[in-house]
């Protein structure tokens, strides 16, 4: 062999060295703490939820420390976490996505409150393989089998079940069939009516929908519209700022004095910013209720009421459902690691795969191939209680009714591909 030829190997092999150095996965053993990212809307139009699914968020980490952290390699590490705000916006929340895996090095992100960001960030997930948990309610069409991320697990579901579930009850449980849908020009409400219109088509229900442009925050002329056509229920579809301002509306036009009104996923924080008036007698679904007394599955109530204690003995007010996600999105991470004994991101999602049931204040939830949780209770129908009925007049929103459970709550998972 000539010494140029010699030379030439040394090279080649030096450099697949280096580059097979490069790719090697880090011993878990030798890891001394998971870092973790917290994005949410904490400015912005997700301002009312977002801080709130930070503060179950961090409680969750809290936790997992106060025990000795998380295990991994052997041993016990702590939980390190980073938090950005995305300001309810796509572009801001890419950077902030990259900045957390290129400047603050995270092993896994958990987030979210919008869900155009989720599915931006969902891309973003399968560019890097890094272990991505939104923990708010997501675009159906995330779900596809050629949309989701190997590595992206979203614990809230989808908005069509949201709209599908509201729908089945109204007809099958409340007996109505007069009804309108209002929802707004964004994909959070234009899922939820899918999800509405296929339900009440397979049960040869007809529907009138309205629909008003983004940016909308006075619905008094839609409202009037609705008033007069005097239909037995309407079905609220807004979010945020836009889900205040439409169940006020709604309240101060009188469409209650004839005809029924049911807001499709409620919250503490859209419950609260109401007067009691406004949220009286309205019929809604909520993921889950901090105050779950008087449910007829006892491992439910005590399981919450442990949360909502723990909550509110940090933080001074009761968890939202979506601070109670949050809380079970970071735990769910969490048990994904130490499944895997790993970091990596890959790694995390064919162990959870592997290991699908988890307990939850929800029941037992099973991560499916589309890589949303059937939970044993996948949503909790409400009704709003005015001011004689209130113990607290902030936070004493809703009652308990009913539930939904059954596997027909989430989208059919041939129709997404699988």
């Amino acid at each position: 062999m000539s010494m140029k030829i010699k030379v030439f190997a040394v090279v080649v092999l030096t450099v697949l060295f280096a580059a097979g150095s490069l790719c090697v996965i880090p011993d878990a053993s030798a890891q001394d703490k998971v870092r973790v990212g917290l994005i949410f809307g904490l400015t912005g139009a997700a301002s009312p939820i977002g801080p709130l699914q930070l503060d179950g968020a961090k409680l969750a980490i809290k936790e997992i420390n106060a025990a000795g952290g998380v295990k991994l390699g052997g041993k016990k590490v702590p939980i390190e976490f980073y938090v950005k705000d995305d300001e309810s916006k796509p572009d801001v929340a890419i950077r902030r996505f990259r900045e957390l895996q290129d400047e603050n090095k995270v092993n896994v992100v958990v987030g979210q409150t919008f869900a155009p960001i989720s599915a931006a960030l969902n891309k973003e997930a399968k560019k890097t393989s890094i272990a991505y948990f939104p923990v708010n309610v997501v675009a159906v069409g995330m779900f596809e089998k050629k949309e989701m991320a190997e590595t992206t697990f979203a614990i809230h579901g989808s908005a069509y079940s949201i709209g599908y579930a509201g729908a089945s009850y109204i007809v099958d449980k409340l007996g109505l069939k007069n009804i309108i849908f209002f929802g707004p020009a964004y994909a959070f409400g234009r899922d939820q009516w899918q999800g509405a219109k296929d339900a009440f088509e397979a049960r040869k229900v007809k529907v009138e929908y309205l629909e008003s442009p983004v940016g909308t925050s006075d619905y008094t002329s839609y409202l009037l519209k609705i008033k007069e056509k005097k239909p037995q229920i309407v079905m609220l579809a807004h979010w945020g700022v836009d889900a205040i301002n439409v169940l006020k509306q709604t309240y101060e036009v009188g469409i209650k004095k004839n005809s029924k009104v049911w807001f499709n996923w409620m919250t503490n924080a859209f419950g609260s910013g109401v007067p009691p008036e406004a949220l009286e007698g309205v019929y809604s679904l909520m993921g889950w209720y901090y105050d779950m007394k008087g449910f007829q599955d006892a491992a439910i109530v005590k399981a919450s009421d442990a949360f909502a204690k723990k909550f509110q003995a940090e933080y001074k007010y009761p968890p939202d459902p979506y601070s109670a996600m949050a809380y079970e999105g970071v735990r769910e991470a969490i048990r994904g690691i130490e499944l895997a004994n790993s970091l990596e991101g890959k790694a995390i999602s064919k162990a959870i795969m592997a290991n699908p049931t988890f307990d939850s204040m929800k029941g037992k939830g099973t991560w499916r191939a589309d890589h949303q949780p059937l939970f044993k209770y996948g949503a909790y129908v409400t009704i709003g209680k005015g001011s004689k009925e209130r113990k607290n007049a902030k936070w004493d929103l809703v009652k308990i009714i009913g539930a939904y459970t059954g596997e027909d709550y989430l989208p059919n998972l041939k129709a997404l591909g699988y």
